[in-house]
């Protein structure tokens, strides 16, 4: 369960709590991914509040927080002086972090004895965890994803002077709810399977005659594919 909360916490904090203003901080400044580590810690807090009369508790949230500052450091680094940002380098960073949460989440299985505590309300419910996880990162993480796509199919593959501007939060707002549509779909299955295709396509059909068509198709296609990875996910996990 250690490793549920705080996974949750990760995808909540990297996710929709990183802001583009915080994005912005964290590429222009040193001192930069200060802010968004501040906030993940506080996430980390949060969903150990349970456990925090114990040290070990502590010694995770901090050692998850100096591990947040050089994994991050360190993919800026890498992005601005080896190669540029692509969806690589996001998902090695996104597994170093699952992985260092993972490694922490064991020792504080086995130094804390989670039945001497009373832990009741969301963090006591893995089930609901897991899905809270995938909702938001089929979400919010979509976003990055369908960009890195997008890069690599116009620019890498079609050799495209198509230009590909990470998009604004109003331009991500209609992706939000498709992709949150269509992982609750897959998560409730049955008949709700249609909601996950039928999520894209008034967007489609409003788009289909914009001069940037082919775009809005791929992200909605790419969009699906992580709905349905993120919804049969949960469906394997609970």
């Amino acid at each position: 369960m250690f490793f549920w909360s705080l996974l949750l916490a990760h995808v909540i904090a990297d996710f929709p709590l990183q802001t583009d203003a915080i994005f912005r901080l964290k590429t222009k400044y040193s001192w930069g991914v200060l802010p968004h580590v501040v906030i993940c810690t506080i996430m980390n807090c949060l969903v150990l509040v349970p456990y925090l009369n114990n040290m070990n508790a502590w010694t995770a949230i901090f050692i998850l927080g100096i591990v947040h500052i050089i994994l991050d450091r360190t993919k800026i680094s890498v992005s601005e002086k080896i190669a540029r940002d692509n969806f690589f380098q996001f998902f090695i960073d996104q597994l170093l972090h699952v992985f260092s949460i993972w490694i922490i989440a064991v020792w504080l299985s086995n130094t804390i004895d989670r039945n001497a505590y009373s832990v009741t309300g969301i963090f006591a419910n893995r089930d609901l965890v897991i899905q809270l996880t995938a909702y938001i990162f089929a979400t919010f993480a979509g976003v990055p994803i369908i960009y890195y796509a997008l890069k690599f199919w116009f620019l890498e593959i079609l050799r495209s002077n198509t230009t590909i501007m990470y998009p604004s939060f109003l331009q991500r707002l209609p992706g939000y709810f498709e992709r949150f549509l269509a992982t609750l779909g897959i998560v409730w299955g049955g008949w709700w399977f249609i909601l996950a295709a039928a999520a894209f396509i008034p967007r489609l059909v409003l788009k289909w005659k914009d001069a940037d068509r082919s775009i809005i198709f791929l992200s909605a296609v790419v969009g699906f594919i992580v709905s349905t990875l993120c919804g049969f996910a949960v469906r394997l996990l609970i």
